[in-house]
């Protein structure tokens, strides 16, 4: 019998593109959360900037997360991105809100969050 020829894909499949663009966006989120989270602290020493950073750097732990297809690092990064769009929006950050905006709609689309339902359980 001979063999069907697979992709070399390791163990558990490669990494869909949904997957690896998702990890970007929150990657992405999470350097500009850190940036501007740590400015708007400097300069106006804003309690919600202290929170922002904070969740800044969980976010750089959810991307890594995202990127090993773990669901429970997909559903906190859609809870982080909603609560940044609250803390963009107080602090005057219109592109930061809507860089997580993005990265929620992203993360909800259905081809992207297929990738993390069957992993839950």
């Amino acid at each position: 019998m001979t063999e069907i020829p697979m992709a070399d894909a390791g163990p558990v499949g490669a990494r869909p593109r949904e997957v690896t663009i998702a990890g970007y966006l929150v990657l992405l989120d999470a350097i500009t959360g850190l940036i501007v989270g740590a400015i708007s602290y400097y300069i106006w020493e804003d309690w919600t900037a202290g929170i922002g950073v904070i969740l800044a750097l969980i976010a750089f732990l959810l991307a890594f997360r995202i990127w090993n297809r773990d669901a429970q690092a997909w559903n906190l990064a859609v809870i982080f991105n909603l609560a940044a769009i609250f803390l963009y929006m107080t602090s005057w950050n219109v592109p930061g809100a809507f860089l997580s905006l993005i990265s929620v709609i992203y993360l909800t689309l259905p081809n992207v969050k297929v990738h993390f339902e069957d992993r839950f359980w």
